[in-house]
């Protein structure tokens, strides 16, 4: 591997990665890692004019044409196509299957106000806001549409999908009917929220079904068996919460109003910590993807943040707010994922000057196990970078993944992290990182 040079911001722990130099312009684009220790951070982003860079790390942004003028209210990515929705226009669904680079105007099944959509299990579901049938449903990757009666005329504001389920919340109705439940999109049923809010957005992860709300006494809902019983949770503050994801591990929602308007949960949404936002924005969605948190708001001097994983260890130190310089590695899972092409992102954040670094992954047992150089190089500049590497298949076993930089004091820094890889060629273990420093 050539050397690798960077030029990073270093007014923040939490600045948005650089194009690495030296990189073939053949290397697959793919979301990449900042450097991160400690604690939740979000950093702004501006939304740029179209321009092309190395790869899609969340930090440029390019403009493209949709398909209609319209009010587009909500996207989604499944089985190799885009589609979003809108509230407005002629035709009120687009599509695309070039990565978004271009959008193709679908008919909508009929004229509402369409809030939401999502993809679960080779079906493509929207909800609106109002309408004779407030549901509609696409088995052919978005290209046509049929409509389905919810069970209660409310203002069905999100819709989502996990565990062979599809769950849907209103912004109003009653106690009894503000959640929908259906296992195939066609069917629904009404559920009973422990409250009757604002509901604006509601999400899976980890067995955990996730909703939250604009107004009301405990603004967030959880539920562990597929959304048929929920419990009232208290949020971080009283703000008008309009999204919530989950990512690796990690709960996050925003919200449009509020002194901190982002709150993040680590136990599956049973409490709820505060997060200060990169702005005072009307926050409108978040997301994750491959390590990376975005939220995007209607209006801002920066309407987009971003955030990295906040589990990365480095073993110099112990908090966002510290300046420690350090490395991190983090592995992409999750678990039951292939490891052939398998992202592993790693880095250093202002470490030692023209420092070498080295990435390995060496079969754990045996008396001299072979090592594979995954990464070399030289760290030069500020001393801080970061990239990723993709991994081969792997034969099932163990293995240890390390990461080897040079702090500013001279002391060797490690980062190694245990994966297991089952028969199928499949992560079975992603373990955490092991600092040490020598």
């Amino acid at each position: 591997m050539t050397n690798t040079t960077t030029q990073a911001n270093a007014h923040t722990n939490f600045s948005p990665p650089a194009p690495v130099r030296g990189r073939a312009s053949s290397q697959p684009k793919r979301w990449l890692t900042a450097i991160a220790i400690g604690a939740l951070a979000l950093s702004p982003v501006v939304v740029g004019a179209d321009q092309s860079p190395a790869w899609a790390d969340g930090t440029s942004w390019s403009a493209v044409a949709a398909a209609e003028p319209n009010q587009w209210r909500s996207v989604a990515y499944g089985n190799g196509v885009w589609v979003a929705v809108s509230d407005n226009g002629t035709n009120q669904v687009m599509r695309s299957t070039n990565n978004g680079e271009t959008w193709t105007a679908v008919p909508e099944a009929e004229p509402n106000e369409w809030a939401s959509v999502a993809y679960g299990n080779g079906v493509w579901v929207a909800v609106s806001v109002n309408g004779k049938t407030q549901v509609m449903r696409s088995t052919d990757n978005g290209a046509t549409w049929t409509p389905h009666a919810a069970p209660a005329a409310n203002r069905w504001t999100s819709v989502a999908h996990g565990n062979g389920v599809w769950v849907a919340v209103s912004s109003d109705g009653t106690t009894t009917n503000t959640v929908m439940t259906s296992t195939d999109g066609l069917t629904w049923a009404s559920r009973t929220a422990p409250e009757a809010n604002t509901w604006r957005s509601v999400a899976y992860g980890n067995g955990v079904w996730v909703a939250v709300s604009a107004i009301g006494t405990n603004r967030v809902m959880r539920s562990v068996d597929n959304g048929e019983t929920w419990t009232a949770v208290v949020a971080a503050e009283d703000n008008a919460w309009f999204s919530v994801a989950y990512g690796n591990g990690v709960w996050v929602a925003v919200s449009a109003t509020g002194t901190n308007r982002v709150m993040r949960s680590t136990d599956n949404g049973e409490t709820w910590t505060r997060v200060l936002a990169a702005e005072a924005n009307s926050w409108q969605s978040v997301a994750y993807g491959d390590g990376v948190w975005v939220a995007v708001s209607l209006g801002g001097t920066n309407q987009v943040m971003r955030s990295v994983d906040a589990s990365i260890g480095t073993g110099t130190g112990t908090g966002a707010d510290s300046g420690t310089p350090g490395i991190f590695l983090h592995i992409t899972g999750p678990v039951g994922r292939s490891v052939a092409g398998s992202p592993v992102y790693y880095g250093a954040d202002r470490v030692q000057v023209t420092s070498t670094y080295t990435l390995t992954l060496t079969p754990v047992g045996g008396n001299r196990p072979p090592v594979t150089m995954l990464a070399e190089g030289t760290i030069e500049l500020n001393g801080s970078f970061s990239t990723s590497v993709r991994l081969d298949p792997l034969a099932p076993g163990s293995y240890d993944v390390q990461f080897t930089g040079t702090h500013r004091n001279g002391a060797t820094l490690e980062l190694t992290s245990r994966i297991v890889v089952g028969p199928g060629g499949e992560y079975m273990l992603i373990g955490d990182n092991i600092p040490i420093i020598r």
